[in-house]
C-alpha cells in the first residue's frame, strides 16, 4: 500500500468515525483491524461500562504495523533457496498464524524484488600529464644502455646537474650547477646548441622541487632558493620593467627572483630525502659546527627550518652526509661517517638522531673488544663512494670496488631475496641505486648489477673516452673528455652525454 493510500483510507475513515452515532456495546461496529475476542473487550471496559472505542491513532498504527509485516513476509519469499527456510519460519513466529503448506509453492508467482546492483565505487582518476618535449624515451629493455650525446665541447666547470619539466611548455631542461654558475640545457633545442646562464654564482649542489630551484652557491656556500619560472622568462608578470634592468639588491624580497636561506652560510654539504610512511621531505644541511633539518611547506612553496642540533664531531673532510628514515622516529638520522668495525665484514655508522639531538659516536668504543688487548686499535674511516638506504633497515654501503648491504648496527644483511655484497672488477667513481639493480661508474664506462642474484644487467666500456657522472636527478648526465696517446684534450671542452635505455631510468 503506497503513502497516498494509505493517508485517503485514514482521511475517509476519520470521517466515517465523525458521523457515528453513540451505540450501545452490543451494536459497536468491529473494526477489522482491532478485532478482538470478547473476553479481551469485557477485561478492557472502563469503570463507566462503556465499550472502548477505537480511536483513529490506533488505526494508524494498526495500519503501518501491517503494512511492515506485509514487507517481512515478501521479503521473506524473494530470499534465495539457502535462507528461504529460516525466514519464512521466522515470518510465520512474527504472523502468529500457522501458513498453508501448499502456499509455499505460491511463492515462485510472486513478484520479486530485482536485486541491488553493487556500488560502483568513484575513482578518481586524474588526467595523465602531456609527455615532456626533449629526447625521446628510449625502450627499458635488458643490456640496452647507451650513452647519448647532447652537447658538444662544453666550456664549463662542472659540479652537478639536474633536470626540470617546464609546466608552460613542456619542454625538458638541464640544469648545471658550475663554477662560472648556473645554466641551463633545454634537450627540445639541442640543434641551437647553446646553454642559457640563468645565475652567476658558482654552484656546486642543486635540488629541484615544485619549479623550486634549491643550491649551494657562492665563494662562501650558502643555501639559495631560485624560481625557476622567473628565472626561465626573465621577467616577471608583476613588473613592467625588464627584470634584468633592476638592480637585485633593489627587488623587494617578496618578488626576488633569487633568495638567501637565512643562517645557512657556510654550508659544507646538502642532501635530501622524503618520509615514505608519512610524505614529507626534508632538506638537511651541514656546516662547521651544527646541523640543520628543514621542512618543504606545500602552502608557502619554500622549505621551513625545523631545528637546529649543534654538532663539534663532524667528520672533517665530510665525505659522508646522509638522511636515514626509520618509522618509529618522527624527523630523520643523518649518517656522517662510516667505519671498519674490529670484527670482519661489520661497520660502525656515526649517526646523529635529529629528535633529540643525540650523537651517536663511539658509544660502544669498548663494547667491541675482548677485554684482553692492552691498546685499543683506531678504526679508520673508509673511503666511501655512496650511503643509500633502500628500505628501513637496509642501508647500501659502497667503497674501494665493494657494494655491500647491512643493517642500522653495520651488520651484514642476509636475505635469500637479495644479494648482501657485490665485488666489481675496478674501482667504482660513482653508483645509482636502482629499484632491483644498482649502476657502478668507473673511469671508462659503467656496469649494472642486479641485487637479487648479482648477475650483469647493463654494461658499456669505452678505453678511448673518460666518463664522470654528474647528476642521477632523473636524467643520468655525464661528462666525458677523449684520450689522446694517454693525455686528456681539455682544449676543446667536456662533451656531454645522457645515459638512455638503462631499465627504471624513465
Amino acid at each position: 500500500m503506497s503513502l497516498r493510500s494509505l493517508l485517503q483510507y485514514i482521511q475517509e475513515e476519520l470521517m466515517f468515525r465523525a458521523t457515528l452515532p453513540v451505540q450501545d456495546p452490543d451494536n459497536t461496529v468491529k473494526c477489522d483491524i482491532h478485532a478482538v475476542s470478547p473476553t479481551n473487550h469485557s477485561k478492557e471496559q472502563p469503570f463507566n461500562g462503556s465499550p472502548r472505542r477505537h480511536s483513529s491513532v490506533d488505526e494508524i498504527f494498526g495500519l503501518v504495523t501491517s503494512m511492515n509485516l506485509t514487507g517481512q513476509r515478501q521479503r521473506s519469499l524473494s530470499d534465495s533457496s539457502r535462507t528461504g527456510r529460516t525466514n519464512r519460519d521466522s515470518s510465520r513466529e512474527v504472523n502468529g498464524t500457522e501458513e498453508d503448506p501448499n502456499h509455499e509453492g505460491e511463492s515462485s508467482d510472486m513478484v520479486t524484488c530485482p536485486p541491488v546492483p553493487p556500488r560502483k565505487h568513484r575513482r578518481r582518476h586524474t588526467p595523465p600529464r602531456p609527455p615532456s618535449n626533449g629526447l625521446p624515451p628510449t625502450p627499458k629493455v635488458h643490456m640496452g644502455a647507451c650513452f647519448s650525446k647532447v652537447f658538444n665541447g662544453c666550456p664549463l666547470r662542472i659540479h652537478c646537474t639536474v633536470s626540470w619539466i617546464n609546466p608552460e611548455t613542456r619542454d625538458q631542461h638541464i640544469l648545471i650547477g658550475a663554477e662560472e654558475g648556473i645554466y641551463n640545457l633545454n634537450l627540445n633545442e639541442l640543434h641551437e646548441t647553446c646553454i642559457d646562464q640563468l645565475y652567476n654564482r658558482r654552484t656546486v649542489w642543486m635540488y629541484v622541487i615544485k619549479d623550486v630551484l634549491m643550491t649551494l652557491s657562492g665563494k662562501t656556500p650558502q643555501l639559495y632558493r631560485h624560481d625557476l619560472l622567473a628565472l626561465q622568462n626573465k621577467q616577471s608578470h608583476r613588473f613592467s620593467l625588464h627584470m634584468n634592468r633592476i638592480p637585485e639588491r633593489l627587488v623587494p624580497r617578496k618578488f626576488a627572483l633569487t633568495t638567501r636561506v637565512p643562517d645557512t652560510r657556510g654550508t659544507l654539504k646538502c642532501c635530501v630525502a622524503r618520509n615514505p610512511y608519512n610524505g614529507y621531505k626534508y632538506l638537511c644541511g651541514a656546516t662547521a659546527n651544527d646541523i640543520y633539518l628543514m621542512q618543504w611547506y606545500d602552502p608557502l612553496n619554500k622549505f621551513m627550518l625545523l631545528k637546529h642540533v649543534e654538532c663539534v664531531l663532524l667528520p672533517n673532510p665530510l665525505h659522508v652526509f646522509e638522511m636515514i628514515i626509520t618509522p618509529e622516529l618522527e624527523y630523520p638520522i643523518v649518517c656522517v661517517a662510516i667505519r671498519q668495525a674490529y670484527q670482519p665484514n661489520r661497520f660502525k655508522l656515526d649517526l646523529i638522531n635529529m629528535n633529540s639531538g643525540a650523537s651517536w659516536f663511539h658509544s660502544d668504543e669498548l663494547q667491541d673488544m675482548d677485554g684482553t688487548a692492552t691498546v685499543i686499535p683506531r678504526r679508520e674511516n673508509l673511503d666511501i663512494v655512496n650511503v643509500s638506504q633502500l628500505d628501513k633497515d637496509s642501508i647500501l654501503v659502497c667503497y674501494e670496488n665493494v657494494i655491500r648491504i647491512v643493517n642500522m648496527q653495520g651488520k651484514m644483511k642476509v636475505n635469500k631475496k637479495q644479494v648482501s655484497e657485490l665485488r666489481f672488477g675496478f674501482r667504482i667513481d660513482s653508483i645509482i641505486c636502482l629499484p632491483d639493480s644498482v649502476l657502478a661508474f668507473h673511469k671508462h664506462g659503467m656496469q649494472g648489477r642486479s641485487l637479487k642474484n648479482g648477475e650483469v644487467t647493463q654494461e658499456i666500456t669505452d678505453t678511448a673516452r673518460t666518463y664522470k657522472l654528474l647528476g642521477s636527478d632523473k636524467v643520468v648526465m655525464l661528462e666525458s673528455n677523449l684520450l689522446r696517446t694517454g693525455t686528456l684534450t681539455n682544449e676543446e671542452g667536456h662533451d656531454l652525454y645522457i645515459l638512455a635505455g638503462h631499465e627504471a631510468s624513465y
